[in-house]
């Protein structure tokens, strides 16, 4: 019983410090579970084409196309997608994408990669939208919630076999304050499984210990690739369209080659190849290229990956469910809805008993 009454206390004043980062954090979460899904309905227009066979414009051609119209801009990143009805997005460093017809050259629109709607989600998820210190405060919540998730465990877990139905499923037709202890405690049992890998996969994107752990339980390495590109003589930089399509020729089945250009003079372009979802990981090959010769100076293909490597690829889709395609969404999302839920009914549960004792 002691034992008990020092798990409760834990996990009561746990919950009142996290408990409106946790119901912020679970309601963001819910939408960003679906977030391709909410992108290819809201930004349609940007992102559908009519789709043609031939009459593709190089990716040269319309880098010096985005150059020509903003002349601001430095090109970060681009999204070439194997889908022939899907446009081509160059992603800036001035936190802007362009989304361009890759048929007719034209540019469809841009977005405001820090305000739009999805965004600003993410980073209401990520930080609480207070930058570096919200990112503290939700690494810290996720820590804390970790903890609850454990001890919830443990204050549902029946003393005796006889109660053991009772935990499992609630019934409507009881008292006000057992039906907010039973939606607390049961469902709070039941989406703790989920949970608990979406808490795992946060705590390793907010603390690199957190990372070095999921390395080091594996028994790998981190990879870490260092290059620089060899300029000879006064030659120009490489043809993107030509890394393109060694890549391509690489990667064979891909459904989206990821082209990172290089930030300073001496720097790579590296290509991020990302195959359809096929078993558990997220299958990526790598590749890295002389920017001014288009040679292939390294390729990390995924097989070749330590598990380590794989794991962090898809630590994403393992956090919003995807890895398990849309019923894991589906998971994800309605245990988030119960974990929004969860300081609510704690609380409701906590009040009530306080005004009993007065």
């Amino acid at each position: 019983m002691k034992k008990n009454k020092a798990v409760r206390f834990i996990h009561l004043w746990l919950g009142m410090i996290s408990g409106l980062v946790v119901f912020t954090v679970a309601v963001t979460g819910c939408i960003y579970a679906f977030e391709e899904e909410i992108r290819s309905v809201i930004h349609k227009d940007l992102q559908q084409v009519p789709a043609q066979l031939t009459g593709r414009y190089s990716l040269d051609s319309l880098i010096t196309k985005v150059r020509e119209e903003h002349k601001e801009i430095k090109i970060k990143n681009i999204r070439v997608f194997s889908d022939p009805g899907r446009s081509i997005i160059f992603n800036t460093r001035n936190n802007t994408s362009i989304f361009l017809d890759p048929y007719t050259g034209s540019i469809l629109g841009t977005l405001d990669t820090e305000k739009e709607f999805l965004a600003v989600i993410l980073k209401i998820h990520r930080s609480l939208y207070l930058g570096d210190p919200g990112k503290m405060i939700t690494g810290a919540s996720a820590l804390i919630f970790f903890v609850m998730l454990i001890s919830g465990i443990i204050l549902w877990w029946p003393g005796k076999k006889k109660n053991l139905k009772s935990k499992f499923r609630f019934s409507l037709k009881t008292s006000r304050k057992r039906l907010i202890y039973d939606l607390h405690s049961i469902l709070g049992f039941y989406a703790s499984w989920i949970i608990i890998f979406t808490v795992i996969t946060g705590l390793i994107w907010s603390y690199k210990w957190m990372e070095g752990a999921m390395y080091a339980v594996t028994g790998s390495v981190k990879e870490t690739v260092k290059l620089k590109s060899v300029k000879p003589g006064s030659a120009a930089d490489a043809s993107v369209e030509k890394i393109l399509a060694i890549s391509l020729s690489s990667s064979a089945g891909s459904s989206e080659q990821l082209i990172m250009l290089p930030e300073d003079s001496t720097g790579v372009i590296k290509v991020n190849a990302r195959h359809p979802k096929s078993g558990f990981f997220t299958k990526n090959d790598q590749y890295y290229f002389n920017r001014f010769t288009a040679e292939k100076l390294k390729e990390v293909p995924f097989e070749k990956s330590s598990a380590g490597d794989k794991l962090k690829a898809t630590n994403l889709q393992i956090h919003t469910g995807k890895v398990f395609g849309l019923p894991g969404q589906l998971m994800v999302f309605f245990a988030s809805l119960i974990c929004a839920s969860l300081p609510i009914t704690g609380f409701m549960f906590w009040w009530g008993k306080r005004k009993e004792k007065d």
